[in-house]
């Protein structure tokens, strides 16, 4: 295994360190409390005599809400005898997990007051509404805590230690992806059509563009935590950013969803080559072959399917900008060389 050139967490004194399995289920209730997210967007965008913060899909919502809550409560204080000073109760790594889940609560209340005033939000406006973007932070906040703690830890590769990241990870992409779904080109395959959107072919290359972006940054993101990308992290980011939104459409376009996962799956295989033999180039692997890889297996299922219609110049060139800005985010990521100390104060010319 190649030794990591990022700079990692450490637990601070006296603070207790969590464990996979406590973090498993840290990230198994984030999967809930995504689950329901993606339940009430389809509600809002199926159901249009929705007028009433008081339905079956907001209780899925905020009932994996109070499930994190809960699993995100320092286990000392279940077991009813803590001892030191409060912050110590807290593992390390889950602290802005429990801030998280003070500000959801108080983004609920407002959501309802919100929805009691105003009425129920749909399409883009749903999206952009105030008290939505303070559950967005909210939860991000709270389902990236098992990713934390196992930085804090510096938890060594192994499958229990990597499955609570990956599946936070899967958590805090299909959120983030939620909330820019009206830029996904997974769902809307933008390459098919010679005058998508008001903008065009402009506008689908904006969507193409926004999505790279999430993908690269959710996996370095990681890889600033960890030191390292854990085996597989890559496809379940891609799939997390290119299925759930489907649900808003009934899956039109799946092949366009389904077909970058090959992509992904090469990807990942690409970035754990570069990093057994060159860890340093880790980041910049990931930013290059994410988009380079997955919009070219993506553009296949757009052509299996729908026919591309954009002409090479337009399609091969959005590969090529992406890969480009792909590897300008991963050398961003990476670490600056160690410089050599010097023997006295810096001379000033």
């Amino acid at each position: 295994m190649a030794t990591s050139t990022a700079p990692q967490a450490t637990t601070a004194p006296g603070r207790p360190a969590s464990t996979p399995r406590r973090d498993l289920a840290v990230a198994l209730a984030a999967l809930w409390l995504a689950g329901g997210l993606y339940l009430d967007g389809w509600a809002h965008s199926h159901v249009p005599e929705l007028e009433t913060f008081f339905t079956p899909w907001h209780g899925v919502l905020y009932s994996g809400y109070a499930a994190l809550a809960v699993a995100l409560v320092p286990a000392a204080l279940w077991r009813g005898r803590p001892a030191g000073p409060a912050p110590d109760w807290v593992p390390a790594g889950y602290g802005l997990g429990l801030l998280g889940a003070v500000l959801f609560a108080a983004g609920g209340a407002i959501d309802m007051t919100w929805h009691t005033v105003l009425g129920i939000e749909v399409g883009l406006e749903a999206l952009l509404s105030p008290p939505h973007l303070l559950l967005l932070t909210a939860g991000t906040l709270m389902v990236t805590t098992p990713l934390r703690a196992a930085a804090a830890r510096r938890a060594a590769p192994s499958p229990a230690a990597d499955l609570p990241i990956l599946l936070c990870m899967l958590s805090a992409t299909g959120i983030a992806a939620f909330f820019l779904s009206y830029l996904s080109p997974f769902t809307d395959a933008p390459a098919a059509f010679d005058s998508y959107g008001d903008g065009g072919p402009t506008f689908g290359l904006a969507q193409y563009l926004t999505f790279t972006t999430l993908a690269v940054a959710a996996t370095l993101f990681t890889w600033t935590r960890l030191g390292r990308i854990p085996a597989g992290l890559i496809t379940v980011v891609v799939a997390a950013a290119s299925i759930p939104n489907g649900v808003f459409d009934d899956f039109e376009h799946l092949a366009a969803q389904l077909w970058p996962l090959a992509g992904a799956a090469l990807a990942d295989a690409a970035v754990q080559w570069t990093a057994a033999r060159r860890p340093d180039l880790t980041p910049v692997a990931a930013g290059a072959s994410i988009p380079l890889l997955v919009w070219t297996t993506h553009l296949i299922g757009v052509q299996a399917s729908l026919g591309v219609a954009w002409p090479e110049e337009l399609w091969s060139g959005v590969v090529v900008l992406t890969t480009l800005a792909g590897m300008v985010l991963g050398n961003l990521s990476r670490r600056p060389p160690e410089q050599p100390p010097t023997a006295g104060p810096p001379s000033i010319v």
